[in-house]
């Protein structure tokens, strides 16, 4: 209930692919899974406003999504933006991804975000890092996870960073994600952007995952 009621009094921000917080990793959704999520910001000045989104595995290593304001401003599908994710897995530990996301009506979501991601298994924790070619805002980004046994739940700390603002700044992170069984996932974190006039920025995440 917590957690619900922060997703219905706050204002919501746009789904990413499969990541940390602020950034994706070469992690996929697994095949035949489909991934539903409500998402929100919460922050000093923030104006309200709700998205929803989903992302789906249809084959092995391949990552589909689609997101937008369901309101109160403008209908889902005048607003929504795609996203699509590839994977290739070079051995056990070490996976490289290719991406883009943010794809849809320039006007209304601003330019697509092409990727290119790793992701290494160095076993007491995982990195990930990789940059993005997006128009007037290209940068690196990087990060780091690691899986912890909560309540006998998969508890995932999660910090990463990444360039802003046409790489003239950085956005650095802190959160988690954690399994609420049931199908539920709870994920969580701080951002800190270091842009002029850009506030810290409190973000959750409601998944609800479904497999085929």
């Amino acid at each position: 209930m917590i957690v619900l009621s922060f997703l219905f009094l706050s204002c919501v921000l746009w789904a990413t692919p499969s990541g940390l917080n602020n950034i994706p990793t070469a992690d996929v959704v697994a095949e035949k899974t489909l991934v539903w999520q409500v998402f929100s910001e919460i922050g000093e000045s923030n104006k309200p406003d709700y998205f929803t989104g989903f992302k789906y595995g249809p084959i092995k290593n391949l990552e589909i999504g689609l997101d937008g304001r369901i309101f109160p401003e403008s209908a889902l599908e005048e607003n929504a933006a795609f996203q699509v994710k590839y994977r290739a897995e070079l051995n056990d530990d070490f996976s490289l991804a290719l991406g883009v996301s943010n794809v849809g009506d320039r006007a209304k979501t601003g330019w697509e975000n092409p990727y290119l991601v790793a992701t290494y298994n160095l076993g007491f924790f995982r990195v990930h890092a990789g940059g993005s070619l997006q128009r007037d805002n290209e940068g690196a980004f990087g990060g780091f996870d690691k899986t912890i046994q909560l309540l006998d739940k998969d508890f995932t700390l999660r910090t990463d960073i990444v360039q802003a603002n046409d790489s003239h700044d950085v956005t650095a992170s802190v959160g988690f994600i954690y399994d609420l069984g049931r199908n539920f996932l709870w994920e969580s974190w701080v951002s800190f952007p270091t842009q002029s006039g850009k506030e810290n920025i409190v973000t959750i995440k409601l998944n609800y995952v479904i497999s085929f």
